[in-house]
């Protein structure tokens, strides 16, 4: 659309123009509805991507920087309102919710850059971005935050993550991960004694598999498959019967010792492999929910070939697309 208007002059004012005044616009301006065009590309693709998706679909051209811009503007506003939510105590429960609640956690490493004039190439860091996730059983809406932030700040937007799943003070948690001691813990200081933690099935069935090459090396898989259908039976003491006279002495390093390594990871967790208790209660035993998380929350965007952002940008852009994989994105803008 194009638009002819006149520029007026009066005695204390060279240069007047009624008309965007009028219409309530101005110079370079973006409506709201452009702005959610722009943040909507601009969180999905690259920002040069996202300026030829707009030329596509709307037929007008538009900067990269431009999108760039709206994006990361909307995008703090997202986190300053999930960061208000978070601010919130998620211990204060309903008396009744759902019976189980399955809450899942891990981390993963973002490629970021230091501030400054880009002056050639910078040195590039990696940074862990630590992701959690909840869904009541059987429901097919998860719920996810994300943050740079420390372990208990982590733990923190995990219990709002259950508490906006479902989790009630009738709730029993079912708590999910690769074993890692900060997210043990923090499973046991959010949930308490409602909650129960379980090391992800496939994380442990790795370490067999390692160790099978050195247990029984003409048949590993078999070996390794009669290890698993013993964790799922419950009968934790076979396996490790199975692995105890293979382990390797101590002078040999970590490296080259995969079943001791193998031992010490099911010994130090014995209190975390009930998997006979979660398939009775038809629970997941491994840690899928969290791992599609990363691929399509966080990796979709802030991994893509390539890619390196300043910390504070990527944790601007994670809290926009954690805001849409909570189907806040409608209220959001209305």
């Amino acid at each position: 659309m194009e638009v002819r208007e006149s520029i007026w002059a009066t005695p204390l004012r060279p240069y007047v123009r009624p008309l965007p005044q009028r219409l309530g616009v101005t110079s370079r301006g973006r409506s709201r509805r452009l702005q959610r065009v722009l943040t909507d590309f601009g969180c999905e693709h690259s920002f040069a991507r996202a300026a030829q998706s707009v030329q596509e679909h709307y037929g007008f051209e538009i900067g990269a920087t431009t999108v760039r811009g709206a994006t990361l503007h909307h995008a703090r506003r997202a986190q300053a309102q999930l960061e208000e939510e978070y601010a919130q105590p998620f211990r204060l429960l309903p008396p009744r919710g759902a019976a189980h609640v399955v809450a899942q956690a891990d981390g993963t490493m973002i490629c970021t850059v230091a501030p400054g004039a880009r002056k050639g190439r910078r040195p590039r860091d990696w940074k862990e971005m630590r992701l959690v996730a909840a869904r009541a059983k059987d429901s097919a809406t998860t719920c996810y935050a994300a943050t740079f932030g420390s372990v208990g700040e982590t733990g923190r937007r995990w219990g709002h993550c259950a508490r906006q799943a479902g989790w009630g003070l009738n709730t029993r948690v079912h708590a999910l991960g690769d074993g890692a001691d900060w997210i043990r813990r923090q499973s046991h200081e959010v949930f308490g004694d409602q909650g129960t933690f379980l090391c992800d099935f496939y994380h442990v069935s790795e370490y067999l598999g390692a160790a099978a090459q050195t247990c029984r090396p003409g048949q590993p898989n078999r070996w390794r498959r009669t290890q698993q259908k013993r964790l799922r039976r419950g009968a934790v003491a076979k396996v490790m019967e199975a692995l105890e006279p293979y382990v390797e002495a101590d002078p040999v390093a970590d490296a080259e010792a995969p079943v001791r390594n193998g031992h010490r990871y099911l010994q130090n967790r014995l209190d975390c492999l009930d998997y006979p208790g979660a398939l009775k209660l038809g629970l997941p035993i491994g840690s899928g929910m969290i791992e599609s998380g990363h691929r399509h929350v966080l990796h979709a965007r802030l991994k893509k070939a390539g890619a390196a952002w300043l910390a504070t940008s990527a944790d601007h852009i994670a809290h926009l697309r954690v805001l849409r994989a909570n189907q806040q994105w409608n209220s959001f803008w209305n």
